[in-house]
């Protein structure tokens, strides 16, 4: 009983591990195909085990015994095939999972890395502002700076200019007074002659 029932049970856990893991279309086919081969050599076996010849009181013969070891030896075979095939699958699937993790893991790495150079990006950028400001508050200082000794170079001028205009007009008021005093000088001797 235990021997009929030890095939039923290794083929339902494969059906079990195979409709847990999800496989590729060609790997379940595989192994789809070897669960329906080793069913049929199940059946032959199971054939095989209750033939018994009348000859021998209903005992198996020989012959018979030995197609029972043949058809466990083709179960057996089956068997190691299915778990290879099982394996493989397995080991298909492993990889993938392996290979999008190394994946995840990559674009993980690429993001922190583009955030970190977008972040230190940032960073430069905030500098440069700073800097530009800082420049630019130079700047108008030293503007504001060479306004103010324009202001004063331009008042110093145009305290000179008026000191100029001023001695300019002195001296023509000075002049005209010379020239009237001249005038006062000749016309009094003639007017002492008459």
């Amino acid at each position: 009983m235990t021997k009929r029932l030890l095939p039923f049970l290794f083929a339902f856990i494969c059906q079990i591990a195979l409709a847990q893991t999800p496989a590729t279309p060609a790997p379940e086919n595989e192994v789809s195909r070897l669960i329906k081969e080793r069913e049929t050599l199940v059946r032959e076996y199971e054939e095989a085990n209750s033939q018994r010849n009348s000859l021998f009181g209903n005992k198996p013969s020989k012959k018979d015994l030995q197609e029972v070891v043949d058809a466990l030896k083709g179960i057996i075979r089956k068997d190691t095939e299915l778990v290879r095939a099982v394996q493989a699958s397995t080991l298909r699937q492993t990889a993938a999972v392996v290979a999008e993790n190394q994946q995840a893991k990559q674009q993980v790495t690429v993001a922190t890395t583009d955030q970190s150079s977008v972040r230190q990006r940032f960073y430069d950028l905030q500098n440069q502002i700073q800097n530009l400001e800082q420049r630019e508050k130079q700047r108008e200082k030293k503007l504001q700076e060479a306004q103010a000794a324009a202001k004063e170079a331009e008042e110093a001028r145009t305290s000179r200019e008026m000191i100029a205009v001023g001695l300019a007009l002195l001296s023509v008021a000075l002049l005209v007074y010379v020239f009237r005093l001249r005038q006062q000088v000749v016309t009094a001797p003639s007017q002492r002659r008459r």
